[in-house]
């Protein structure tokens, strides 16, 4: 089964800057924040789907999974026959993977973007291959999750597109793989990012001139040792 474009949502599933920044310690910075979210909004609104931003004002349920697949559900029940989900939390997205994912529904298959620990940054699915339930069930927030919706889609007997893979920003070691890999043409994102990563260097050189002294305080005192006779 085919679609037009005009059968086909986005879905943005993110949380709020406040959020993501309680949530992420690593990502306290009001400009990488604004940066990323208004990022992805322009490259959503470029392809001119209509888009739903699911934060935890609108995120209904206790877990992960249960959150994410109400969220997919109630974009069906909007009346669509497939969906794009997309999190605000990959730097190297661009129009390109978007303009991939929905050529895929177009023609009736589904579609992922892995990410490197084992996750997606987008997935593209059509509606009769929804199971709410299944879906609830997958271990989601682990590195087995994308393999699970794999072997998943697969019992469809549809071919399943892989967009290229890229990094979230899950830890702070994601930053130092993103920076290295983002365009130079995101001067902004880059430099902000930058930042970050200068801080970080200043902190952990503290930290280790610290320990450096403390250690030449403990072990190389110069005053009398004591004695016991």
């Amino acid at each position: 089964m085919t679609h037009t474009r005009k059968h086909i949502a986005v879905l943005i599933f993110a949380l709020s800057q406040e959020e993501e920044i309680r949530r992420k310690p690593f990502l306290r910075n009001t400009l990488l924040q604004q940066n990323l979210t208004s990022r992805i909004h322009n490259i959503v609104k470029k392809t001119g789907l209509d888009y739903y931003i699911y934060s935890e004002q609108e995120q209904i349920g206790t877990s992960f999974g249960e959150r994410f697949t109400n969220a997919i559900k109630d974009i069906y029940d909007k009346g669509y026959d497939a969906i794009i989900t997309l999190g605000n939390d990959t730097p190297n997205l661009n129009t390109t993977h978007l303009s991939k994912a929905i050529d895929t529904l177009q023609q009736g298959q589904s579609v992922i973007g892995p990410s490197f620990d084992g996750g997606f940054y987008l997935m593209g699915l059509q509606k009769e291959m929804f199971d709410h339930k299944k879906f609830r069930g997958f271990s989601w927030n682990t590195s087995e999750v994308r393999q699970e919706i794999y072997t998943y889609l697969e019992s469809y007997k549809k071919s399943i597109f892989q967009l290229s893979f890229l990094y979230d920003l899950d830890h702070f070691s994601d930053i130092i793989s993103i920076y290295k890999t983002l365009p130079f043409l995101l001067k902004k994102l880059r430099s902000v990012l930058q930042r970050i990563l200068q801080k970080e260097k200043k902190t952990v050189a503290t930290l280790q001139t610290l320990q450096f002294y403390v250690s030449l305080k403990t072990y190389y005192n110069k005053g009398s040792p004591s004695h016991t006779y």
